[in-house]
């Protein structure tokens, strides 16, 4: 696979995460509660004082994220300095997922489903990032 592919596979793995952040967003602007049939803690983190950063919800910040990483990823399949903008931002990302989980799991004792699935994503995409530049490396 070349190594543009796997750019376009950080691209439709940050839609998803950018979906999901939409969704709860919008659903926290509406005050409605998201299902959350897997898990069951979605209210309890999504309500917590964690869930906002500069009052504004997690989700908008997950969704500027996303969209950031959208856009530099296309840019990286071109350029070579936004190849390295995208692993500091996906550093970033995965940094503050690793955060976000350690605060559910062991602060809160509960998990958002939803609030996993972004964090894995951000999660995921680093190790993508780091995987592609390293076999570009390691190829003669």
């Amino acid at each position: 696979m070349y190594r543009r592919h796997k750019y376009d596979i950080i691209i439709v793995l940050s839609l998803i995460g950018f979906g999901v952040s939409i969704y709860l967003a919008v659903t926290k602007y509406l005050g409605a509660t998201v299902p959350c049939s897997i898990t069951g803690g979605c209210e309890d983190v999504l309500s917590s004082k964690y869930a906002t950063i500069f009052g504004l919800p997690l989700a908008v910040w997950g969704a500027v994220f996303y969209i950031g990483v959208i856009g530099t990823a296309l840019l990286a399949n071109h350029y070579q300095m936004w190849k390295k903008i995208l692993t500091i931002l996906l550093s970033l990302g995965a940094i503050a997922a690793i955060y976000f989980l350690s605060l559910q799991f062991f602060v809160l004792h509960k998990v958002c489903q939803y609030c996993l699935i972004t964090d894995i994503l951000a999660i995921v995409l680093l190790l993508l990032d780091l995987n592609i530049e390293h076999k570009k490396e390691s190829l003669p």
